[in-house]
């Protein structure tokens, strides 16, 4: 053995003590390091405090005068090249990610609500973004993110398809100066922020994350305390009543109405849909603020009454702000609790302390309504099951520092003797998770379990039986807060369900006389619009497959109906008018079954959203149309990236355009990394570098593999084999290249980052462990952006994305090889309309079109239905967040994905087995890869002989290999 290799040797098992300490010979250091110390000192967070620490030491400090309005702009903008002049009036305009100064004059120290006078600038769907400084510093955490609403109308034409059925009609944006005080955007607390500012000048910064904000004025404030509700005489008949479905404004372009057919709600009609209530679904997340319009035509006293169904939250109240002309009135109105329950109730609002309705006086005229999702009751309860997971997954990162990576159960360790207190401190969450549980249980006392917090009750029986066994904790440690199932794993999941506050509104009223309030339908009603119902569902059936007629081209779609009854609006309106050609859109019930529906003649012409992978395997067996053949296909494929056309391609035919793409890129917690002090990471080595940093103060990378629980697919493993100019076949597909030297660097750099570089293999939940910063940094693809960008409203602002960490190759250029295949549109070789087939796909996927239903569906929806489009140009002018759409536009140069070939899915299973092998089993490399290969092989020559390729183990006819290369 060379000196090389002996020094390699040595930093080998260097590094396998470091990752696996033996607690015998660490024991005298960790029992020192620990003495004194309970198990979750030292976890103290590296972020800024939160607003509810801060205000802890400023609200006794508040301001008490009279409100301050600072409506001259050019008094206090620092630069007076930021005024412009809005409706005669000057105002500061702050664009996209420029950032201005404000100089405000306190009249003595004190806390300050701070309103400001704004309206967004611009056509952008998404909300404006801010930050906000104040003397150069965040004074507490929530000041990363501030979001300034635009404020949405409601058209009052009624929009029907083209069945007859009612559709959501998109919604305006006003262009409207508004009022709003600086506060939470996660909107766990309605009240605004008290923010301390000194006597004399104070410098307010404020930056734009997203969109272009106009502000007109400032004001300083204190809050005026709510009094409770006059005693009134409700006398008289007046009854005025509001369908929930007709709402006036909202906050969010995407609270909508909705159809059910059931006959308690109006309108009703039992054969076509018609919009009869306010969407739960869409009325839901805490600030969602929705506004009426009424008369009242006469003076006086009235109650209050509503017809609403809460079934999300089972044994707990959605509390909502009720607002008058825009005031709550009453402190009554505040946080109203709406009980749990499945079915469509009358309530009115009353006093639960005196058991009475209350009145309230309405002037003659007209007035508003307001209704705001609220949280501020559960706040606290929020915060400490964050506060509670965070030093669980201390103590589990101090077993594992304890006993390494893996368990060995047949090693007896006195957890206590290294852990001092750990027994207590789990007694100690235990007690605080049961006391969370009894402080929501005031809500709905008349229940034995809360079953919203259902998720909170398990977690706490689960840590109880792990604190009266601590001997058994170590082998027990996955049950803290890795796997599906751990307590922090349930605590995430609380987290999730409790922002979820879906509320359906049937009808509000305000009446005089209780005798007016509706009641609901008696039971034979109910039964004979059951029978009718029944009796009409026989009929046709909207965008069925068999309810097509023959002289139409024929489109089946693999998307939910809104998707569809956009698509059929934007074809009705552009598509038909220009071409003349008349298309029926078909919702497609199997995408499965497309090779069978091609057997039996029943297929359609236009196939839109099917899986990526699947055109290969119906086009191997000459079902569908080689798009090469229309004579502009060249120019219509340089719309997507060329990589996403490798799946597509059958020997030297491309049989499917790209129609949406996935993307995978870097994620990170801005926080986290300028308080280590570490740059985004830019290569693979740079990743590993970070490592010792990270795993030190209990954090770690994720990487895809570790969020597959079993087959790793292409998408993860692909990537690092790529960036290292591996490929998997040679110029024709027959044995694979994966023993080849650049793919075993590839599959050996992969594999090392577990078993050597003790990244985590299994996470259960990147999305959890990245908000709570266990994980603050990690690959992952266009799902994982959605659901961190719309249910992660704590930590907006805070996070970013880059490009994938890559390789560098001999040129110096940085290789980021990445997946990127989502859904595919084909053409059916059986079709009679072949051209009018290929008019719609390029219709469909061009610029304008793409952009125009990414647009319409996000705003009738919301932003959760981000559309992820294939087509570059069209990408650029979708409502993404623009720093973001940069990046993955960038990203998308170097998408590719792994050839559909014969046999191509065992190539893909091998390596997955492979990696579990070495990761998981300890394998021996070489071994591992090898078997992989010879299996891979044996079924890629079978294929090759189903399909006509090979005879004998002699090749027929060579199958060329698409894999993308950048040579």
């Amino acid at each position: 053995m060379n000196i090389k290799k002996i020094w390699i040797v040595g930093v080998m098992l260097a590094l396998v003590i470091f990752q696996h300490p033996n607690p015998a010979i660490h024991a005298q250091d960790d029992k020192d390091k620990s003495k004194g110390n309970t198990v979750v000192e030292g976890a103290a967070s590296i972020l800024e405090s939160k607003y509810s620490s801060y205000i802890k030491e400023h609200r006794g400090k508040s301001y008490q005068g009279n409100d301050i309005v600072l409506d001259k702009p050019e008094n206090w903008v620092t630069d007076t090249s930021l005024l412009t002049s809005n409706d005669e009036k000057a105002a500061l305009r702050i664009k996209q990610n420029d950032e201005a100064n404000i100089t405000i004059q306190a009249p003595e120290t004190a806390s300050y609500l701070i309103g400001l006078q704004y309206s967004t600038e611009g056509d952008n769907i998404l909300p404006t973004q801010l930050e906000m400084k104040v003397n150069g510093q965040f004074p507490f955490y929530e000041l990363r993110n501030l979001i300034f609403e635009s404020r949405w109308e409601v058209p009052n034409e009624t929009l029907k398809d083209k069945y007859g059925n009612e559709i959501v009609p998109q919604p305006n944006k006003v262009k409207e100066w508004q009022e709003k005080f600086i506060s939470d955007a996660s909107y766990r607390s309605s009240e605004p922020f008290y923010i301390e500012l000194q006597k004399g000048d104070n410098e307010i910064t404020f930056r734009t994350i997203e969109g272009n904000i106009l502000i007109q004025s400032i004001i300083l404030a204190s809050v005026d305390e709510l009094s409770g509700y006059p005693e009134g005489k409700v006398v008289g008949n007046e009854f005025i009543v509001i369908e929930g479905e007709n709402s006036t404004y909202k906050n969010d372009s995407s609270i909508r109405a909705s159809s059910l057919y059931n006959i308690d709600l109006t309108p009703y009609s039992a054969g076509k849909r018609v919009m009869n209530y306010l969407d739960s679904d869409s009325f839901k997340k805490p600030g969602h603020k929705v506004e009426y319009e009424f008369e009242i035509e006469k003076s006086g006293y009235y109650y209050m009454g509503m017809i609403y169904r809460q079934n999300v939250k089972i044994d707990f109240p959605v509390f909502v702000n009720l607002a008058i002309d825009g005031d709550i009135p009453f402190k009554q109105y505040k946080n109203y609790p709406f009980d749990y329950t499945p079915e469509f109730t009358h309530t009115t609002i009353h006093d639960p302390e005196k058991d009475v309705d209350i009145p309230i006086y309405l002037e003659a005229g007209k007035h508003t309504i307001s209704l705001t999702i609220s949280l501020d009751h559960i706040k606290s309860t929020i915060e400490k099951v964050e506060q509670l997971t965070k030093e669980i997954q201390t103590l589990s990162l101090e077993l594992t520092k304890l006993t390494g990576p893996s368990i060995d159960r047949n090693r007896d360790i006195d957890v206590e003797k290294y852990i001092p207190g750990i027994t207590k401190q789990l007694q100690t969450w235990t007690d605080e998770m049961s006391d969370l549980y009894e402080g929501v249980k005031k809500y709905n006392p008349n229940v034995a379990e809360i079953g919203a917090f259902s998720s909170l009750n398990i977690a706490e029986k689960q840590l109880k039986s792990l604190s009266k066994n601590v001997d058994k904790l170590i082998v027990r440690k996955n049950e803290l807060s890795t796997g599906t199932n751990s307590i922090t794993a349930h605590l995430g999941n609380l987290l999730q369900e409790i922002i979820n506050n879906g509320l359906a509104v049937d009808k509000l009223y305000f009446y005089q006389d209780a005798e007016d309030v509706p009641e609901k339908k008696g039971f034979m009603k109910k039964q004979l619009a059951k029978v009718e119902r029944l009796s009409k569902s026989f009929g046709e059936q909207d965008y069925a497959i068999d309810n097509v007629n023959p002289d139409h081209l024929q489109v089946w779609v693999n998307r939910p109906r809104q998707y569809i009854e956009i698509m059929q609006q934007l074809i009705d309106e552009q598509f038909t008018p220009s071409t003349g050609i008349q298309v029926d859109i078909s919702l497609m019930p199997d995408e499965n079954k497309l090779i069978l529906s091609n057997a039996s003649g029943d297929a359609p012409d236009v196939a839109v959203g099917v899986n990526y992978a699947l055109p290969f395997e119906i086009a191997i067996r000459g079902a569908l149309q080689d798009l090469t053949e229309f004579d502009d296909f060249d120019e219509v494929k340089k719309r997507f990236p060329e990589g996403l056309h490798v799946p597509a391609t059958v020997k030297n035919g491309i049989y499917a355009l790209p129609d949406t793409m996935n993307f995978w890129v870097l994620f990170y917690r801005k926080d986290i990394l300028d308080s280590l002090g570490l740059p985004v990471p830019d290569t693979l080595e740079q990743v590993k570098s970070y490592l010792p940093e990270l795993q030190r103060k209990g954090m770690n990378f994720f990487y895809p593999t570790a969020g597959m629980a079993g087959l790793k697919t292409f998408a993860s493993t692909m990537p690092i084999i790529y960036q290292n100019g591996g490929n998997f076949y040679g110029d024709t597909i027959g044995r694979t290249a994966l023993n080849e030297e650049e793919s075993i660097e590839g599959m050996r750099q992969l594999t090392e980052l577990f078993t050597i570089y003790n990244m985590p293999f299994e996470v259960p939940s990147f999305y959890q462990q990245f908000r709570d910063t266990s994980l603050p940094i990690g690959i992952s693809d266009y799902f994982m952006y959605n659901l961190i960008l719309n249910a992660a409203p704590e930590i907006a602002n805070t996070w970013d994305i880059a490009l994938m960490p890559g390789i560098e190759n001999e040129d110096g250029e940085i290789e980021r090889w990445s997946a990127g295949g989502a859904e595919s549109n084909v053409i059916f070789e059986d079709s009679a309309k072949k051209e009018e087939s290929w008019e719609f796909l390029k219709w469909w996927s061009s610029t304008d079109v793409q952009i125009a239903f990414g647009n319409n569906l996000q705003t009738t929806y919301g932003k959760e239905y981000i559309w992820n489009t294939a087509n570059i140009e069209a990408f650029e002018g979708l409502p993404w967040v623009t720093n973001h759409k940069n990046v993955i536009l960038e990203q998308t140069e170097w998408v590719t994905e792994v050839p559909r070939v014969p046999g191509s899915y065992m190539l893909e299973r091998e390596i997955s087995n492979a990696y579990n092998s070495i990761v998981l089993d300890g394998a021996n490399f070489r071994t591992a890869i090898d078997l992989a290969s010879k299996r891979i092989n044996r079924e890629t020559f079978r294929k090759l002989e189903e399909f006509g390729f090979m005879k004998n183990g002699e090749t027929i006819e060579p199958y060329p290999n698409p894999e993308f290369t950048n040579e």
